[in-house]
């Protein structure tokens, strides 16, 4: 994967495409429990708990993906105000502190993968599936990704400065 270019690489695009579509798994299969539910009285114990680890999962992957692409929601009023020079410092700046602040949190969050998965962790439920331990290392995953994106904005913030200066 290349530092360079500003959108996605294509293993994030590609986790992105695969989140929206999971979306689509939960609406097909949430239809099929209202049917079995509504129409044969016959309802499903599975759907609720997999619809929700599903969305779970689909945000967790779409997270990199915003990011990469820098669709995320972000509040500029002051930094529409400010000069590009003082908006470059600051955008680098404030890449610093996220990478900083994503290297603790991929720390923690492997660390709880790695012990969920030692652990054989599960739902507890009727289907009493290994799904906290599934989602803790989605999100470990999640978590080193949005680190590695933030790495590339921040050696492209950096380069376009320097053409700039």
């Amino acid at each position: 994967m290349s530092l360079g270019g500003a959108g996605p690489g294509r293993g994030t695009r590609v986790l992105g495409e695969f989140a929206s579509i999971l979306f689509v798994v939960i609406v097909a299969i949430s239809a099929y429990e209202v049917i079995m539910r509504y129409a044969f009285q016959s309802p499903t114990i599975w759907v609720h708990e997999i619809s929700v680890a599903l969305a779970a999962i689909a945000f967790a992957l779409g997270g990199p993906y915003v990011h990469a692409t820098r669709q995320h929601i972000a509040i500029t009023f002051f930094l529409d105000r400010m000069q590009e020079r003082s908006r470059r410092a600051l955008r680098v700046f404030q890449t610093l502190v996220s990478l900083i602040f994503l290297g603790f949190l991929a720390y923690a969050a492997g660390e709880q993968a790695i012990a969920s998965v030692a652990d054989g962790e599960t739902s507890g439920t009727a289907l009493n599936l290994p799904i906290p331990a599934l989602l803790k290392s989605v999100f470990a995953l999640c978590v080193v990704l949005l680190a590695w994106q933030t790495l590339r904005h921040l050696i492209n913030d950096i380069r376009a400065a320097r053409w700039r200066t």
